[in-house]
Protein backbone atom coordinates (compact mmCIF):
# COMPACT_ATOMS: atom_id res chain seq x y z
CA UNK A 1 0.00 0.00 0.00
CA UNK A 2 1.13 3.16 -0.91
CA UNK A 3 1.99 5.72 2.55
CA UNK A 4 0.63 9.06 2.38
CA UNK A 5 3.69 10.82 1.58
CA UNK A 6 4.28 8.24 -1.37
CA UNK A 7 0.49 9.31 -2.19
CA UNK A 8 1.31 13.17 -2.65
CA UNK A 9 4.71 12.50 -4.42
CA UNK A 10 2.85 10.50 -7.43
CA UNK A 11 -0.37 12.89 -7.06
CA UNK A 12 1.58 15.91 -7.43
CA UNK A 13 3.56 14.37 -10.50
CA UNK A 14 1.10 12.92 -12.08
CA UNK A 15 -1.39 16.11 -11.88
CA UNK A 16 2.07 18.22 -13.35
CA UNK A 17 2.38 15.78 -15.91
CA UNK A 18 -1.10 16.53 -17.03
CA UNK A 19 -0.77 20.17 -16.41
CA UNK A 20 2.05 20.41 -18.47
CA UNK A 21 0.08 18.62 -21.39
CA UNK A 22 -3.23 19.90 -21.24
CA UNK A 23 -1.72 23.98 -20.93
CA UNK A 24 -2.56 25.64 -24.19
CA UNK A 25 -2.97 22.27 -25.76
CA UNK A 26 -4.35 24.11 -28.91
CA UNK A 27 -2.42 26.88 -29.16
CA UNK A 28 0.26 26.06 -31.49
CA UNK A 29 -0.52 25.98 -35.33
CA UNK A 30 -0.41 22.78 -36.55
CA UNK A 31 2.37 20.77 -38.06
CA UNK A 32 1.26 19.57 -42.08
CA UNK A 33 0.81 15.63 -40.02
CA UNK A 34 -0.98 17.23 -37.72
CA UNK A 35 -3.35 18.52 -40.23
CA UNK A 36 -3.50 15.51 -41.96
CA UNK A 37 -4.06 13.24 -39.24
CA UNK A 38 -6.90 15.51 -37.93
CA UNK A 39 -8.61 15.90 -40.97
CA UNK A 40 -8.81 12.44 -41.46
CA UNK A 41 -10.25 11.97 -38.27
CA UNK A 42 -13.00 14.56 -38.83
CA UNK A 43 -13.66 13.20 -42.23
CA UNK A 44 -14.05 9.67 -40.26
CA UNK A 45 -16.66 10.56 -37.84
CA UNK A 46 -18.86 13.20 -40.72
CA UNK A 47 -18.27 10.07 -43.50
CA UNK A 48 -18.00 7.07 -41.92
CA UNK A 49 -15.32 6.19 -44.21
CA UNK A 50 -11.47 4.81 -43.66
CA UNK A 51 -9.22 2.76 -45.77
CA UNK A 52 -5.70 1.93 -44.48
CA UNK A 53 -2.95 3.40 -46.22
CA UNK A 54 0.94 3.23 -44.31
CA UNK A 55 1.83 6.65 -45.18
CA UNK A 56 -0.15 7.83 -42.44
CA UNK A 57 0.48 4.61 -40.29
CA UNK A 58 -2.41 2.99 -38.41
CA UNK A 59 -6.18 3.50 -37.50
CA UNK A 60 -6.05 4.40 -33.80
CA UNK A 61 -5.17 7.89 -33.98
CA UNK A 62 -8.06 8.79 -36.42
CA UNK A 63 -10.64 6.02 -34.34
CA UNK A 64 -9.75 7.30 -30.95
CA UNK A 65 -9.31 11.24 -32.10
CA UNK A 66 -12.64 11.40 -34.55
CA UNK A 67 -14.06 9.79 -30.74
CA UNK A 68 -12.53 12.84 -28.97
CA UNK A 69 -14.52 14.84 -31.98
CA UNK A 70 -17.52 13.40 -31.26
CA UNK A 71 -17.45 14.12 -27.28
CA UNK A 72 -15.46 17.52 -27.01
CA UNK A 73 -15.74 19.37 -30.38
CA UNK A 74 -13.40 19.64 -32.90
CA UNK A 75 -10.65 22.05 -32.31
CA UNK A 76 -6.75 21.60 -32.68
CA UNK A 77 -7.04 20.98 -28.75
CA UNK A 78 -9.33 17.82 -29.02
CA UNK A 79 -6.69 17.03 -31.84
CA UNK A 80 -3.99 16.50 -29.49
CA UNK A 81 -5.94 15.01 -26.66
CA UNK A 82 -5.22 11.09 -27.47
CA UNK A 83 -1.36 12.04 -26.87
CA UNK A 84 -1.58 13.97 -24.40
CA UNK A 85 -3.78 11.91 -22.11
CA UNK A 86 -1.29 8.53 -22.96
CA UNK A 87 1.71 10.39 -22.15
CA UNK A 88 -0.01 11.40 -18.74
CA UNK A 89 -0.77 7.61 -18.67
CA UNK A 90 2.93 7.05 -19.39
CA UNK A 91 4.26 9.08 -16.38
CA UNK A 92 1.61 7.00 -14.00
CA UNK A 93 2.26 3.36 -15.49
CA UNK A 94 5.72 3.13 -13.68
CA UNK A 95 3.21 3.11 -10.02
CA UNK A 96 2.22 -0.27 -10.94
CA UNK A 97 6.65 -1.94 -10.65
CA UNK A 98 6.98 -0.02 -7.61
CA UNK A 99 6.94 -3.39 -5.67
CA UNK A 100 9.28 -4.82 -8.81
CA UNK A 101 11.53 -1.81 -8.59
CA UNK A 102 11.22 -0.31 -5.81
CA UNK A 103 9.13 2.88 -4.98
CA UNK A 104 11.72 5.59 -5.76
CA UNK A 105 12.91 3.95 -8.42
CA UNK A 106 9.29 3.81 -9.40
CA UNK A 107 8.43 7.61 -8.69
CA UNK A 108 11.83 8.70 -10.72
CA UNK A 109 10.79 6.94 -13.44
CA UNK A 110 7.72 8.70 -13.42
CA UNK A 111 9.30 11.88 -13.26
CA UNK A 112 11.64 11.25 -15.99
CA UNK A 113 9.06 10.61 -18.36
CA UNK A 114 6.73 13.28 -17.05
CA UNK A 115 9.56 16.43 -17.96
CA UNK A 116 11.34 14.58 -20.46
CA UNK A 117 11.78 17.23 -23.15
CA UNK A 118 10.85 14.78 -26.04
CA UNK A 119 8.27 13.16 -24.41
CA UNK A 120 6.38 16.48 -23.40
CA UNK A 121 6.49 17.64 -26.58
CA UNK A 122 5.69 14.82 -28.70
CA UNK A 123 2.68 14.34 -25.74
CA UNK A 124 1.26 17.67 -27.07
CA UNK A 125 1.37 16.65 -30.76
CA UNK A 126 -1.46 14.53 -32.69
CA UNK A 127 0.76 11.89 -33.77
CA UNK A 128 1.25 7.95 -32.43
CA UNK A 129 4.69 8.14 -31.07
CA UNK A 130 4.61 8.47 -26.98
CA UNK A 131 0.75 6.31 -27.35
CA UNK A 132 3.21 3.39 -29.13
CA UNK A 133 5.78 4.03 -25.95
CA UNK A 134 2.98 3.97 -23.69
CA UNK A 135 1.77 0.70 -25.11
CA UNK A 136 5.17 -0.57 -25.48
CA UNK A 137 5.69 0.15 -21.72
CA UNK A 138 2.10 -1.61 -20.44
CA UNK A 139 3.09 -4.69 -22.76
CA UNK A 140 6.48 -4.93 -20.92
CA UNK A 141 4.90 -3.97 -17.58
CA UNK A 142 2.15 -6.76 -18.12
CA UNK A 143 4.85 -9.45 -18.30
CA UNK A 144 6.79 -8.37 -15.38
CA UNK A 145 3.73 -8.40 -13.04
CA UNK A 146 3.14 -12.01 -14.33
CA UNK A 147 5.20 -13.34 -11.62
CA UNK A 148 3.01 -11.72 -8.85
CA UNK A 149 -0.23 -10.97 -10.37
CA UNK A 150 -0.62 -14.86 -11.97
CA UNK A 151 -1.91 -15.56 -15.26
CA UNK A 152 -4.50 -12.73 -15.54
CA UNK A 153 -1.77 -10.37 -17.02
CA UNK A 154 -0.73 -12.55 -20.08
CA UNK A 155 -3.59 -11.99 -22.02
CA UNK A 156 -2.95 -7.69 -21.53
CA UNK A 157 0.30 -8.60 -23.53
CA UNK A 158 -1.62 -9.15 -26.28
CA UNK A 159 -4.00 -5.93 -26.40
CA UNK A 160 -0.93 -3.88 -25.45
CA UNK A 161 1.21 -5.44 -28.33
CA UNK A 162 -2.04 -5.30 -30.99
CA UNK A 163 -2.32 -1.51 -29.49
CA UNK A 164 1.03 -0.66 -30.90
CA UNK A 165 0.67 -2.62 -33.81
CA UNK A 166 -2.82 -0.93 -34.83
CA UNK A 167 -1.08 2.44 -34.02
CA UNK A 168 2.14 3.10 -36.20
CA UNK A 169 4.37 0.53 -38.24
CA UNK A 170 7.40 0.98 -35.85
CA UNK A 171 5.83 -2.22 -34.40
CA UNK A 172 8.12 -4.01 -37.05
CA UNK A 173 11.36 -2.09 -35.73
CA UNK A 174 10.28 -2.70 -32.00
CA UNK A 175 9.43 -6.46 -32.61
CA UNK A 176 13.14 -7.63 -33.29
CA UNK A 177 14.71 -4.92 -30.88
CA UNK A 178 13.15 -6.59 -27.54
CA UNK A 179 13.51 -9.69 -29.22
CA UNK A 180 17.89 -9.02 -29.32
CA UNK A 181 17.65 -7.82 -25.95
CA UNK A 182 15.43 -11.01 -24.76
CA UNK A 183 18.02 -12.95 -26.58
CA UNK A 184 21.12 -11.12 -24.83
CA UNK A 185 18.95 -11.85 -21.32
CA UNK A 186 18.99 -15.70 -22.33
CA UNK A 187 22.97 -15.62 -23.36
CA UNK A 188 23.95 -13.76 -19.97
CA UNK A 189 22.37 -16.75 -17.74
CA UNK A 190 22.69 -20.01 -19.98
CA UNK A 191 20.96 -20.07 -23.43
CA UNK A 192 19.70 -23.40 -23.39
CA UNK A 193 18.55 -23.25 -19.62
CA UNK A 194 16.81 -20.08 -20.64
CA UNK A 195 14.94 -21.73 -23.67
CA UNK A 196 13.78 -24.35 -21.54
CA UNK A 197 12.48 -21.44 -18.70
CA UNK A 198 10.77 -19.76 -21.99
CA UNK A 199 8.82 -23.17 -22.70
CA UNK A 200 8.28 -23.99 -19.57
CA UNK A 201 6.60 -20.57 -19.05
CA UNK A 202 4.62 -20.55 -22.07
CA UNK A 203 3.76 -24.34 -21.08
CA UNK A 204 2.22 -22.75 -17.78
CA UNK A 205 0.53 -20.38 -19.13
CA UNK A 206 -1.06 -21.88 -22.09
CA UNK A 207 -4.20 -20.84 -22.30
CA UNK A 208 -3.45 -17.30 -21.56
CA UNK A 209 -0.78 -17.08 -24.19
CA UNK A 210 -3.71 -18.63 -26.47
CA UNK A 211 -5.72 -15.74 -25.67
CA UNK A 212 -3.31 -12.93 -25.53
CA UNK A 213 -2.63 -14.11 -29.81
CA UNK A 214 -6.55 -14.08 -29.81
CA UNK A 215 -7.09 -10.73 -28.97
CA UNK A 216 -3.73 -9.29 -30.91
CA UNK A 217 -4.93 -10.77 -34.48
CA UNK A 218 -8.71 -9.46 -33.51
CA UNK A 219 -7.65 -6.21 -32.53
CA UNK A 220 -5.58 -6.18 -35.70
CA UNK A 221 -7.68 -7.06 -38.06
CA UNK A 222 -10.89 -5.52 -37.17
CA UNK A 223 -8.97 -2.47 -36.61
CA UNK A 224 -7.13 -2.61 -40.31
CA UNK A 225 -9.92 -3.92 -42.06
CA UNK A 226 -12.47 -1.35 -40.66
CA UNK A 227 -14.72 -4.13 -39.17
CA UNK A 228 -14.13 -6.35 -42.37
CA UNK A 229 -15.36 -3.94 -45.12
CA UNK A 230 -11.75 -3.74 -46.30
CA UNK A 231 -11.02 -7.42 -45.82
CA UNK A 232 -8.69 -6.82 -48.36
CA UNK A 233 -5.98 -4.76 -45.65
CA UNK A 234 -6.58 -8.38 -42.98
CA UNK A 235 -3.03 -8.39 -45.21
CA UNK A 236 -1.57 -5.32 -43.42
CA UNK A 237 1.64 -6.47 -42.60
CA UNK A 238 2.76 -6.96 -46.13
CA UNK A 239 1.41 -3.47 -47.05
CA UNK A 240 2.91 -2.04 -43.97
CA UNK A 241 6.60 -3.63 -44.33
CA UNK A 242 6.62 -2.88 -48.51
CA UNK A 243 5.70 0.39 -47.76
CA UNK A 244 8.25 1.53 -45.20
CA UNK A 245 11.27 -0.59 -46.40
CA UNK A 246 10.97 1.37 -49.76
CA UNK A 247 10.68 4.66 -47.72
CA UNK A 248 14.03 3.56 -46.10
CA UNK A 249 15.74 2.50 -49.01
CA UNK A 250 15.14 6.41 -50.83
CA UNK A 251 15.56 7.75 -47.50
CA UNK A 252 12.41 10.18 -48.11
CA UNK A 253 13.23 12.02 -45.18
CA UNK A 254 16.83 11.45 -44.81
CA UNK A 255 19.89 12.79 -42.62
CA UNK A 256 23.26 11.54 -41.38
CA UNK A 257 23.03 8.39 -39.26
CA UNK A 258 24.62 10.58 -36.15
CA UNK A 259 21.09 12.52 -36.62
CA UNK A 260 19.85 11.64 -33.32
CA UNK A 261 22.56 11.68 -31.29
CA UNK A 262 23.04 15.38 -30.92
CA UNK A 263 19.34 15.72 -29.80
CA UNK A 264 19.74 12.89 -27.78
CA UNK A 265 22.62 14.67 -25.84
CA UNK A 266 21.11 18.25 -26.23
CA UNK A 267 17.53 17.27 -24.52
CA UNK A 268 17.76 13.96 -23.15
CA UNK A 269 20.66 13.60 -21.17
CA UNK A 270 18.86 13.36 -17.77
CA UNK A 271 18.22 9.63 -18.92
CA UNK A 272 21.22 9.01 -21.48
CA UNK A 273 23.62 9.83 -19.39
CA UNK A 274 22.43 8.24 -15.17
CA UNK A 275 21.15 5.33 -17.78
CA UNK A 276 25.08 4.56 -18.81
CA UNK A 277 26.35 5.48 -15.53
CA UNK A 278 24.32 2.75 -13.42
CA UNK A 279 25.11 0.13 -16.60
CA UNK A 280 29.00 1.08 -16.08
CA UNK A 281 28.92 0.76 -12.08
CA UNK A 282 26.74 -2.15 -12.40
CA UNK A 283 28.20 -4.38 -15.07
CA UNK A 284 27.99 -7.68 -14.46
CA UNK A 285 26.01 -7.46 -11.49
CA UNK A 286 22.80 -6.16 -13.83
CA UNK A 287 19.63 -7.80 -13.32
CA UNK A 288 17.86 -9.42 -15.92
CA UNK A 289 15.50 -6.32 -16.58
CA UNK A 290 18.52 -4.19 -16.35
CA UNK A 291 20.01 -5.78 -18.82
CA UNK A 292 17.24 -6.19 -21.14
CA UNK A 293 16.80 -2.50 -20.75
CA UNK A 294 20.13 -1.37 -21.56
CA UNK A 295 20.39 -3.86 -25.14
CA UNK A 296 17.04 -2.71 -25.95
CA UNK A 297 18.36 0.59 -25.66
CA UNK A 298 21.01 0.37 -27.51
CA UNK A 299 19.82 -1.56 -30.07
CA UNK A 300 17.35 1.04 -30.56
CA UNK A 301 20.05 3.83 -31.15
CA UNK A 302 22.23 1.44 -33.70
CA UNK A 303 18.68 1.05 -35.17
CA UNK A 304 17.07 4.46 -35.71
CA UNK A 305 20.52 5.74 -36.44
CA UNK A 306 20.72 2.69 -39.56
CA UNK A 307 17.42 3.69 -40.29
CA UNK A 308 16.60 5.72 -43.49
CA UNK A 309 13.95 8.05 -41.69
CA UNK A 310 15.96 11.08 -39.37
CA UNK A 311 12.97 12.49 -37.98
CA UNK A 312 12.94 14.01 -33.95
CA UNK A 313 9.70 11.94 -33.31
CA UNK A 314 11.77 8.92 -33.46
CA UNK A 315 14.30 9.46 -30.36
CA UNK A 316 10.63 8.85 -28.09
CA UNK A 317 11.38 4.81 -29.10
CA UNK A 318 15.17 5.42 -28.91
CA UNK A 319 14.90 7.18 -24.78
CA UNK A 320 11.93 4.80 -23.22
CA UNK A 321 14.14 1.29 -22.87
CA UNK A 322 16.93 3.78 -21.39
CA UNK A 323 14.04 5.48 -18.37
CA UNK A 324 14.06 2.60 -16.50
CA UNK A 325 18.19 2.58 -15.75
CA UNK A 326 18.03 6.19 -15.37
CA UNK A 327 15.69 5.74 -12.58
CA UNK A 328 17.26 3.30 -10.86
CA UNK A 329 20.76 5.97 -10.66
CA UNK A 330 18.52 8.84 -9.70
CA UNK A 331 17.15 6.76 -6.71
CA UNK A 332 20.62 6.09 -5.90
CA UNK A 333 21.92 9.47 -6.00
CA UNK A 334 19.20 11.29 -3.97
CA UNK A 335 19.33 8.58 -1.40
CA UNK A 336 21.84 8.26 1.61
CA UNK A 337 24.14 6.62 -0.62
CA UNK A 338 24.16 9.26 -3.19
CA UNK A 339 27.46 11.76 -3.20
CA UNK A 340 26.70 14.90 -2.38
CA UNK A 341 28.47 16.58 -5.60
CA UNK A 342 26.26 13.78 -7.77
CA UNK A 343 23.29 15.12 -6.48
CA UNK A 344 24.03 18.84 -7.39
CA UNK A 345 24.75 17.34 -10.89
CA UNK A 346 21.57 15.70 -11.21
CA UNK A 347 20.08 18.51 -9.20
CA UNK A 348 21.39 20.67 -12.49
CA UNK A 349 20.76 18.11 -14.96
CA UNK A 350 16.93 18.30 -13.52
CA UNK A 351 16.47 21.90 -14.10
CA UNK A 352 17.90 21.96 -17.49
CA UNK A 353 15.69 19.55 -18.21
CA UNK A 354 12.83 21.18 -17.24
CA UNK A 355 13.20 24.34 -18.42
CA UNK A 356 14.25 22.77 -22.20
CA UNK A 357 10.70 20.89 -21.69
CA UNK A 358 8.89 24.30 -21.03
CA UNK A 359 10.95 25.93 -23.76
CA UNK A 360 9.78 23.70 -26.60
CA UNK A 361 6.61 22.53 -25.17
CA UNK A 362 5.51 25.96 -24.40
CA UNK A 363 7.93 29.25 -24.98
CA UNK A 364 8.97 28.13 -28.85
CA UNK A 365 7.16 25.42 -29.62
CA UNK A 366 6.91 26.89 -33.79
CA UNK A 367 9.40 28.87 -35.41
CA UNK A 368 9.25 31.88 -37.89
CA UNK A 369 12.02 33.17 -39.95
CA UNK A 370 10.88 36.30 -37.52
CA UNK A 371 12.27 35.18 -34.67
CA UNK A 372 15.51 33.65 -33.37
CA UNK A 373 14.42 31.16 -31.50
CA UNK A 374 14.64 27.35 -32.22
CA UNK A 375 14.23 23.78 -31.48
CA UNK A 376 16.24 21.15 -32.74
CA UNK A 377 13.16 18.77 -32.10
CA UNK A 378 10.77 20.74 -33.81
CA UNK A 379 10.51 19.18 -37.62
CA UNK A 380 9.65 21.61 -40.47
CA UNK A 381 6.64 23.56 -38.01
CA UNK A 382 4.28 25.51 -39.27
CA UNK A 383 5.35 28.73 -38.82
CA UNK A 384 2.75 31.30 -36.59
CA UNK A 385 1.40 33.55 -39.34
CA UNK A 386 -0.88 30.64 -40.75
CA UNK A 387 -2.05 30.68 -37.60
CA UNK A 388 -2.91 34.22 -37.93
CA UNK A 389 -3.99 33.75 -41.65
CA UNK A 390 -6.61 31.00 -40.31
CA UNK A 391 -8.02 33.18 -37.70
CA UNK A 392 -8.67 36.22 -39.89
CA UNK A 393 -10.37 33.82 -42.84
CA UNK A 394 -12.92 32.55 -38.71
CA UNK A 395 -13.38 36.24 -39.21
CA UNK A 396 -14.33 36.84 -42.13
CA UNK A 397 -16.55 33.57 -42.20
CA UNK A 398 -18.33 35.25 -39.53
CA UNK A 399 -19.73 37.98 -40.99
CA UNK A 400 -21.24 34.90 -43.32
CA UNK A 401 -19.48 35.71 -46.22
CA UNK A 402 -18.99 32.36 -48.56
CA UNK A 403 -16.72 31.53 -49.87
CA UNK A 404 -13.68 33.05 -47.84
CA UNK A 405 -11.11 31.71 -49.83
CA UNK A 406 -9.36 30.11 -52.34
CA UNK A 407 -6.20 27.91 -51.74
CA UNK A 408 -4.17 26.08 -53.40
CA UNK A 409 -0.72 25.01 -53.49
CA UNK A 410 1.45 24.17 -50.26
CA UNK A 411 -0.70 25.55 -48.17
CA UNK A 412 -3.41 23.50 -48.80
CA UNK A 413 -2.16 21.81 -45.86
CA UNK A 414 -2.52 22.66 -42.81
CA UNK A 415 -5.10 25.07 -44.37
CA UNK A 416 -7.52 22.04 -45.33
CA UNK A 417 -7.93 21.32 -41.37
CA UNK A 418 -8.06 25.13 -39.75
CA UNK A 419 -11.00 25.68 -42.52
CA UNK A 420 -12.50 22.13 -42.19
CA UNK A 421 -15.96 23.44 -42.07
CA UNK A 422 -15.77 26.37 -43.94
CA UNK A 423 -16.69 27.24 -47.72
CA UNK A 424 -13.15 26.92 -49.82
CA UNK A 425 -12.75 27.10 -53.10
CA UNK A 426 -9.33 24.20 -53.50
CA UNK A 427 -7.87 25.69 -56.53
CA UNK A 428 -6.89 29.05 -57.98
CA UNK A 429 -10.03 31.26 -57.89
CA UNK A 430 -12.44 31.36 -61.01
CA UNK A 431 -11.90 34.12 -63.27
CA UNK A 432 -14.24 37.12 -62.61
CA UNK A 433 -14.51 35.77 -58.89
CA UNK A 434 -13.55 37.96 -55.74
CA UNK A 435 -12.88 36.15 -52.56
CA UNK A 436 -11.85 37.72 -49.51
CA UNK A 437 -8.73 35.32 -49.15
CA UNK A 438 -6.48 33.81 -52.13
CA UNK A 439 -3.66 31.94 -51.13
CA UNK A 440 -0.77 30.37 -53.38
CA UNK A 441 2.47 29.28 -54.00
CA UNK A 442 5.54 32.28 -54.97
CA UNK A 443 5.45 30.38 -58.43
CA UNK A 444 1.64 31.31 -59.20
CA UNK A 445 1.70 34.54 -57.77
CA UNK A 446 1.64 36.98 -61.02
CA UNK A 447 -1.13 34.63 -62.70
CA UNK A 448 -3.40 34.90 -59.49
CA UNK A 449 -2.30 38.78 -59.35
CA UNK A 450 -3.65 39.55 -63.01
CA UNK A 451 -6.49 37.19 -62.66
CA UNK A 452 -8.05 38.73 -59.75
CA UNK A 453 -6.88 42.15 -60.64
CA UNK A 454 -6.88 45.45 -58.94
CA UNK A 455 -8.52 45.93 -55.33
CA UNK A 456 -6.22 43.42 -53.77
CA UNK A 457 -3.27 44.08 -51.20
CA UNK A 458 -0.26 41.17 -51.21
CA UNK A 459 1.46 39.76 -48.43
CA UNK A 460 4.44 37.04 -48.69
CA UNK A 461 4.27 35.14 -45.43
CA UNK A 462 6.01 31.63 -44.60
CA UNK A 463 4.30 28.34 -44.64
CA UNK A 464 6.65 26.18 -43.31
CA UNK A 465 9.96 27.04 -41.10
CA UNK A 466 13.00 24.72 -39.59
CA UNK A 467 16.18 25.25 -37.98
CA UNK A 468 19.18 25.23 -40.94
CA UNK A 469 21.26 23.81 -38.50
CA UNK A 470 25.37 24.45 -39.36
CA UNK A 471 27.02 21.88 -37.16
CA UNK A 472 30.30 22.03 -38.69
CA UNK A 473 30.55 26.23 -37.36
CA UNK A 474 28.90 25.73 -34.40
CA UNK A 475 30.86 26.32 -31.54
CA UNK A 476 30.76 25.00 -27.45
CA UNK A 477 29.73 28.69 -26.63
CA UNK A 478 27.16 28.95 -29.25
CA UNK A 479 25.69 25.74 -27.99
CA UNK A 480 25.72 26.91 -24.49
CA UNK A 481 24.43 30.14 -25.75
CA UNK A 482 21.35 28.48 -27.62
CA UNK A 483 20.52 25.99 -24.50
CA UNK A 484 20.25 29.43 -22.12
CA UNK A 485 18.55 31.61 -24.49
CA UNK A 486 17.07 29.28 -27.38
CA UNK A 487 18.70 31.46 -30.10
CA UNK A 488 19.52 29.47 -33.20
CA UNK A 489 23.52 29.92 -33.95
CA UNK A 490 22.17 29.05 -37.70
CA UNK A 491 19.28 30.21 -39.97
CA UNK A 492 16.21 29.55 -39.58
CA UNK A 493 14.27 28.90 -43.22
CA UNK A 494 11.51 28.75 -44.30
CA UNK A 495 8.81 27.88 -47.03
CA UNK A 496 6.84 30.96 -48.09
CA UNK A 497 3.28 31.38 -49.25
CA UNK A 498 1.65 34.17 -50.93
CA UNK A 499 -1.56 35.74 -49.46
CA UNK A 500 -3.94 38.43 -51.46
CA UNK A 501 -6.12 39.98 -48.68
CA UNK A 502 -9.55 42.08 -50.65
CA UNK A 503 -9.47 45.27 -49.49
CA UNK A 504 -12.67 45.82 -47.86
CA UNK A 505 -11.53 42.69 -45.19
CA UNK A 506 -8.51 44.17 -45.01
CA UNK A 507 -9.56 45.38 -41.04
CA UNK A 508 -11.65 42.18 -40.26
CA UNK A 509 -9.96 40.19 -37.82
CA UNK A 510 -6.15 40.37 -37.45
CA UNK A 511 -3.65 41.54 -39.55
CA UNK A 512 -1.87 39.10 -42.08
CA UNK A 513 2.01 38.88 -41.41
CA UNK A 514 1.72 39.52 -37.74
CA UNK A 515 2.23 37.11 -35.23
Amino acid sequence: MLGRREKIAWGLLIAAALLLRLWDLGGMVPHHDESIHAHFAYSLLTQGEYQYDPTYHGPLLFYLTAGLFALFGVSDFTARLYPALAGTLLVALPLLLRRRLGPRVAWFGGLLLAISPVFLYYSRFARNDVPVALFNAAALTAFLLVRRRGWRMVPWIGVAAALHAISKETFYVTLPLVTVAAVAVGFRRNFWDSLIRAIEWLRRYERPVATAVFWFVIISITSYTFVFIHPEDALFPVKAIKYWYGQHAMERVGGPWSYHFPRLALYEFLVIVPALVWAVRRRKRLSEVELFCLVWGVASLAMYAYLGEKVPWLIVHQVLPFVPLAAMQLARTFSTHGRWWSRGLATAGLAGTLWSGLASSHLYPTMTTADEHGELIVYVQTAPEMGVLAKKGLTIAATGEAPIAAVSGEATWPLSWLWVRQNIWWAVPPADSRPPLVVCDAKDETTVAEQLGEGYARKQIPLRAWWVEDQEEVSAIDVVRWFLTRRTWSPIGATDTIVFVRNDVAGIGPAIGTR
